[in-house]
């Protein structure tokens, strides 16, 4: 089922409505337009809330209470993943990242509430999560960075996770630099990782972290080949089993398939310690 269109005039009437402190009928609007109970949420609806909501706050006399209480409330709603109101904490998420990106004033603020929901049991959360974190890091690159840094010394899977996730965004990543950075994030995601007991490798959360790093990888090795296949080797090198596991799931990533040799070089590896 496709996702429902939304009324951009609409949503701004709407948002101006509750921020008036009448936010039933945004609310409402958002939960019809869910696309929920189903596969995808309605996210074109959720980011073009966001957007609206990072042009409202560069607004002079914009109340900035009634927003933040708004957002807050949504964030603490606990319905299950599949509900049409998860809408609510997930637009949440989202409007979060862009408020950053538009008052960097307020981005200590923002970034802390998406470090807290970074470990949410719902997935549709977590992934608003990094895609919030996208929005930030666009605004301002090494800012996010540096904080992401921190999210990885957390004893947290999930939290690392999202710092994996969150750089893993082609379009991001424009420069060398960039993806230096990005691959030093998935490089130190992959040691947490690997540091981890064999005793704990089933866990759910950690099975989280390890589906991530089995894309998220391959997208910083493309940004900066050279150094990024090294990691690769170095993982196919290893005895733990699951850090192969994830080499495996990166070489099945089409975007590697433009460095031919590099992937058969890794793929031999791999195969010797089959």
């Amino acid at each position: 089922m496709p996702a429902k269109k939304h009324n951009q005039a609409e949503l701004d009437s709407l948002l101006q409505t509750a921020l008036k402190g009448e936010a039933r009928l945004l609310e409402n609007y958002l939960i019809k337009n869910s696309n929920l109970p189903g596969p995808r949420m309605n996210l074109a609806l959720a980011a073009a809330l966001a957007d609206t909501i990072g042009k409202f706050v560069m607004q002079p006399m914009l109340n900035v209470e009634r927003l933040e209480t708004m957002l807050d409330g949504w964030a603490a709603d606990d319905a299950d993943t599949d509900q049409p109101r998860v809408i609510l904490p997930c637009a949440a998420m989202l409007a979060y990242g862009q408020v950053a990106a538009s008052r960097p004033e307020w981005w200590s603020d923002e970034i802390a509430k998406l470090h807290r929901a970074a470990a949410d049991s719902r997935w549709r959360v977590r992934e608003m999560v990094s895609t919030a974190l996208q929005r930030m890091l666009a605004a301002d690159w090494s800012r996010t960075i540096a904080a992401l840094s921190d999210w990885l010394k957390s004893d947290n899977p999930l939290i690392v996770r999202a710092a994996a996730a969150g750089v893993a965004e082609p379009p991001l990543l424009i420069d060398i630099q960039r993806g230096a950075d990005a691959l030093k994030v998935q490089a130190t995601a992959v040691d947490w990782f690997a540091a981890l007991p064999q005793s704990r490798r089933d866990e759910d959360d950690i099975r989280k972290l390890r589906k991530t790093l089995g894309f998220s990888v391959s997208v910083a090795v493309t940004a900066v080949p050279d150094a990024g296949f090294e990691l690769l080797l170095k993982m196919a090198h290893s005895d733990n089993e699951d850090l192969r596991r994830i080499v495996r799931e990166n070489l099945k990533k089409s975007r590697l398939q433009r460095f031919p040799e590099q992937v058969e070089q890794v793929q031999a590896v791999l195969e010797a310690h089959s």
